[in-house]
C-alpha cells in the first residue's frame, strides 16, 4: 500500500504565478477598455453642463430707468446717464439683491462670472439720444446657465411698464453626450465577465 506524497499535494495546491500575472493582465485589459469607452462621455458630459447656453447672441432694448429679466431671475437695470448721454450706468441684479454695476459706453463689454464660471455677457452696442431719455442696445448677449440656480423650464420674459424687449429668448438645452462607443463598452464588459468566469470554474475543478 503506497503512502500519499503530501509533498506533491502541497505542490497541486500550489497557485501557478503565471496564471494569476495573466488573469490579472487580461482583467486590466478588459477595465481599460470599458474606462477607454466611457470617458469621451464622461468628459463630454462634464464640458456640456458648464457651457450649457441660454441665450446665444440675441439682441435686446432697455430705456433709462428700466429694466430687462432674463432666465433665472437676473435683471439689468439702466439707472442713468450723463448730461451727454454718452455714459451709462447699468446695474445686475437678482431678486432685488445688487450683484455687479458698471459705467459703460458704446463698444463696451460687461461681464459677470460666478466663481469663475462666466455668467452673462453683453456688449453696449448702441445708446439712442432721446428727449425722453435714452435707449441702449444690447448686442451680442450671452447667458450661461448657473448651475447654481433651478434649471429654467419656461423662457422669462420682461415685464412690459419695464423694458422694452425686441429679443427672442431661446434656450440651448442640449445636454447628450456624444462620443459613448456602446459596442466596445459590452465588448469590454463581456470580457471581463468571460475572463472571470473562466478563472473561476478552472479553480474550481482544482
Amino acid at each position: 500500500m503506497r503512502v500519499p506524497n503530501k509533498h506533491g499535494r502541497k505542490e497541486d495546491k500550489k497557485i501557478n504565478p503565471v496564471s494569476v500575472f495573466s488573469f490579472f493582465l487580461l482583467v486590466s485589459l478588459c477595465f481599460s477598455i470599458v474606462f477607454h469607452s466611457m470617458s469621451p462621455a464622461l468628459a463630454a458630459d462634464t464640458k456640456e453642463r458648464l457651457i450649457i447656453v441660454l441665450i446665444d447672441g440675441e439682441e435686446i432694448y432697455i430705456r433709462s430707468g428700466s429694466s430687462h429679466t432674463f432666465l433665472q431671475d437676473y435683471q439689468l437695470y439702466v439707472k442713468g446717464t450723463d448730461t451727454e448721454g454718452k455714459k451709462i450706468w447699468i446695474e445686475l441684479s437678482r431678486k432685488g439683491i445688487p450683484l455687479q454695476d458698471a459705467i459703460v459706453t458704446e463698444g463696451s463689454q460687461f461681464v459677470y462670472s460666478q466663481n469663475s464660471t462666466e455668467i452673462l455677457n453683453l456688449t453696449v452696442n448702441t445708446i439712442y439720444e432721446g428727449a425722453d431719455g435714452v435707449l441702449v442696445r444690447f448686442s451680442p448677449v450671452y447667458q450661461y446657465l448657473d448651475t447654481r440656480l433651478p434649471m429654467p423650464q419656461t423662457p422669462v420674459e420682461s415685464h412690459a411698464n419695464t423694458s422694452d424687449n425686441t429679443s427672442s429668448v431661446r434656450p440651448g438645452l442640449e445636454t447628450q453626450a456624444e462620443g459613448f462607443d456602446m459596442p466596445l463598452f459590452l465588448f469590454g464588459l463581456g470580457a471581463v465577465l468571460l475572463v472571470t468566469g473562466f478563472f473561476a470554474g478552472k479553480r474550481k475543478r482544482r
